[in-house]
């Protein structure tokens, strides 16, 4: 079971699922309207995690007016995911920062996964993006592709379970 999707990349509109094909789907989608470099920002705190620089992050996905609040946090050898309702509009919050706790509503998605497991699945999803016509439809529907980040976040995956050979042969045709 999958347990990661870049659902739809479509006209300043960025939107992931957990675990898509579950009962339970925590969906997230980030406008690009304020700036907010949602994707950007989660592949850097799953690095974040992994290199032991924390064990908590805290993101903001700006869905305009509203915003969701993503909170990562390593336990036990697992990432949780756990996905709230924001207070505030996405105008008034930051981008990303352990303050985003004190702006929670409701808490709508949690799950733990197996720090492979997502990181494989979140890997060859943005991968699917890094080259050929996946990359032009990524740049046109949203901005430059994280790959300095997608490239750290595949080194961190490489240590955790030596399967960087997999995420390198991936790839988009080019026409």
């Amino acid at each position: 079971m999958n347990t990661f999707e870049i659902h739809e990349i479509h006209y300043g509109w960025f939107q992931v699922c957990f675990t898509p094909h579950a009962e339970n789907q925590g969906w997230l989608t980030n406008s690009d309207y304020l700036g907010c470099e949602a994707p950007t920002n989660f592949l850097v705190a799953l690095a974040d995690i992994l290199e032991e620089k924390s064990t908590e992050e805290w993101l903001c996905w700006q869905d305009e007016p509203g915003a969701s609040i993503l909170r990562l946090v390593l336990e036990d050898g697992k990432i949780a995911v756990e996905i709230f309702t924001a207070e505030k509009d996405s105008l008034d919050l930051p981008y990303n920062g352990a303050e985003l706790a004190l702006e929670e509503k409701t808490l709508d998605y949690k799950n733990t996964f197996e720090i492979k497991h997502l990181l494989d699945d979140i890997l060859v999803e943005f991968s699917l993006y890094e080259k050929g016509n996946g990359l032009r439809l990524y740049e046109k529907h949203w901005g430059q592709f994280p790959k300095a980040e997608y490239h750290r976040l595949r080194e961190c995956a490489a240590e955790i379970n030596n399967t960087l050979d997999k995420y390198s042969k991936m790839f988009c045709f080019e026409y």
